[in-house]
């Protein structure tokens, strides 16, 4: 197999166990005799330990010395943690576990998405939003599995081995540079490349809303409409991503990222004006444009992150991404809850969410330079891998 491709798959692989036990999750809250509260206790506990996770990232990169070292570690600790889960009954401690694999989950899924977007600038933007898609299409495959498996240690026991096989991949694979020009120097391990604000913000305006849905939408409209919009946002999101990493390189991201929030809060403000849950036909049309809104969003998050040259800048720019977005899907998690008795329809989803969007997308014209089109080429170097 290719060691990109195989770094690829290992990616969705470590995204598959991070969702597997999702669908069981009633069943965890249920065996420990708890409710609803729990379940969400449960399922923030993963995404907190992996806003710690990739925050330490970095650092933790520096330390191994090798992304991939660092990523073989992560992934051998998230199967050590999901076996003692499967080991004690206590809920209180799988929720402590929980946190611990989320972050992981994030080390490892950060290590691997900076490693393996190497390149120019061109192969660099193709590769983080590749890495973007084994992501988004892993969580989905872990959901699928997950609601295959009705016991909650089945599930557990399947993640471990997800994460298993995706540590073995890692440690047996190595990702290869491209040949550098004769007369260019390599690119520096660190830089100084002004912090990675802008991709930090897209994340988490982009997973806030999604984090409100996933609340606030079981109290607007039956199961199966707010799966409908769910499940169908996530495929049209998927579709977008390689067609907004297209025009990325025409338009430049800066513009991009501007562009596709304005086509966010668009789609939030047609929310606000009409109840897109009404009928089957409205939810499906507004999902469609909903999810290429939000994949355009997450390609440019990517190929922002992608601009930086330096394997620690682009772990860097991961990790604000990541980090940002389990904080934003959290706190749109808890601001739904905070304004579902308050708010009528799906105001509670569009009011909160144009704010935020607005906000990001100021950040990202204040902080992004240059509006651009980006480089049709950039000198080749030899980039930090996964060795």
């Amino acid at each position: 197999m290719r060691p990109r491709l195989a770094i690829t798959g290992a990616l969705a692989l470590a995204a598959a166990s991070a969702g597997v036990v999702v669908p069981v999750l009633r069943g965890f809250v249920e065996h420990a005799g708890r409710g609803p509260i729990a379940a969400s206790v449960f399922i923030d506990a993963h995404v907190l330990g992996g806003v710690l996770g990739a925050a330490c990232g970095v650092r933790a990169l520096r330390r191994a010395g090798s992304a991939r070292g660092l990523a073989t570690a992560a992934l051998a600790a998230s199967v050590a943690v999901l076996l003692a889960m499967l080991a004690i009954d206590s809920f209180e401690l799988r929720v402590g576990l929980r946190f611990v694999d989320g972050g992981c989950h994030l080390l490892a899924i950060t290590a691997l998405a900076a490693a393996a977007t190497s390149g120019d600038a061109e192969l660099r933007a193709r590769r983080a939003v590749t890495m973007g898609l084994a992501i988004v299409l892993g969580i989905a495959a872990g959901f699928g599995v997950g609601a295959l498996l009705h016991q909650p240690d089945a599930a557990l026991a399947v993640a471990a081995m997800m994460s298993a096989g995706a540590a073995v991949i890692v440690a047996s694979h190595r990702i290869t540079s491209e040949a550098p020009e004769p007369t260019e120097p390599a690119a520096p391990r660190r830089s100084r490349d002004p912090r990675p604000v802008a991709p930090g913000l897209l994340a988490f305006g982009e997973r806030f809303i999604f984090g409100t849905m996933s609340v606030a939408g079981p109290f607007l409209a039956p199961p199966a409409r707010v799966g409908l919009v769910l499940g169908v946002s996530m495929l049209a999101s998927v579709v977008a991503l390689p067609i907004a990493r297209h025009y990325a390189l025409g338009w430049g991201a800066r513009r991009l990222a501007v562009r596709s929030t304005l086509a966010f809060a668009t789609m939030l403000g047609a929310a606000a004006i009409v109840d897109v849950f009404a009928s089957s036909g409205r939810a499906l049309a507004w999902a469609i444009a909903f999810g290429a809104a939000a994949g355009a969003l997450y390609a440019s998050a990517l190929v922002l992150v992608a601009r930086s040259r330096a394997l620690e800048d682009r772990a860097r720019g991961m990790a604000a991404v990541h980090a940002s977005g389990n904080a934003g899907f959290a706190l749109g998690a808890l601001s739904a809850g905070v304004l579902v008795p308050v708010l009528p329809g799906t105001l509670v989803i569009a009011l909160p969410g144009i704010a935020i969007i607005a906000a990001a997308a100021l950040g990202v014209w204040l902080t992004v330079p240059g509006a651009g089109a980006a480089p049709a080429s950039e000198p080749a170097v030899v980039p930090a891998d996964c060795a």
